[in-house]
């Protein structure tokens, strides 16, 4: 069974949705989203319980279909769910189909695909990924950015990604690393993540950097509308 480190924090059935930030019934929403890969069981930890140590002595809670948070009202689920989803499982799938048909590893594959509409719903599921909505500068411009179909990513959000081959699920919100994986011994050179999402076969990170490790920046698409496509590059090196 898999094990997916979490956000701690559970919310009910009625409060303010993640996105809108309107008081409604609140709906699950899949974090990755279903139908972008296999749903299943999983082994839910939290990150403070992860750094403590010794994890495997800790009780574990079951998802039974896959991992979710109750977070988002119906709307804006839906919005998430048909108007962004399908790019970021159509990505998902695509890039996953080329890794497991190739045999020989080359320096690059290719796919075609919207960068704006995966940004959005990469940052969707980021936000719905919270237990407690709380006065973050980042997810405040992040919910104006999804709400106007028109307008660019704010310059200060950068988006990394890079290929991701273990089944593994790791979805993290709101910590503070070095700008230099590793290094601390300079911690005038941090960055504010805002949000980790891992799963096969790709892994962002959404950070305020304006480059991280040389991985592949998606936010390079921002100027490009929401029905154009591009060819998006990831490195496998």
């Amino acid at each position: 069974m898999d094990i997916h480190y979490i956000n701690q924090g559970k919310r009910g059935k009625k409060g303010l949705c993640n996105i809108c930030k309107q008081s409604a019934s609140l709906s699950w929403d899949h974090v990755p989203p279903k139908r972008g890969f296999d749903l299943k069981p999983v082994e839910q930890i939290t990150i403070v319980q992860r750094l403590t140590g010794h994890p495997e002595e800790q009780k574990r809670p079951i998802s039974q279909n896959g991992v979710k948070y109750r977070t988002l009202c119906e709307q804006c689920n839906t919005r998430l769910g048909r108007r962004y989803d399908p790019v970021l499982n159509s990505f998902a799938l695509g890039v996953g189909r080329i890794l497991k048909s190739i045999v020989e590893v080359p320096p690059m594959i290719h796919y075609k695909t919207q960068p704006a509409i995966l940004i959005r719903a990469i940052l969707g599921h980021l936000v719905a990924a919270k237990g407690v909505i709380d006065h973050n500068v980042v997810d405040q411009k992040i919910r104006e950015f999804l709400f106007d179909d028109q307008a660019q990513i704010p310059e200060e959000i950068k988006i990394f990604y890079w290929i991701y081959p273990y089944e593994e699920i790791v979805v993290v919100r709101d910590v503070i690393m070095p700008a230099v994986r590793g290094n601390l011994s300079e911690f005038s050179e941090l960055g504010t993540f805002s949000g980790i999402l891992k799963y096969f076969p790709v892994a962002y990170v959404v950070c305020n950097l304006e480059q991280y490790e040389g991985l592949d920046e998606l936010t390079t698409y921002r100027d490009l509308k929401l029905e154009e496509t591009a060819e998006n590059s990831t490195s496998l090196n």
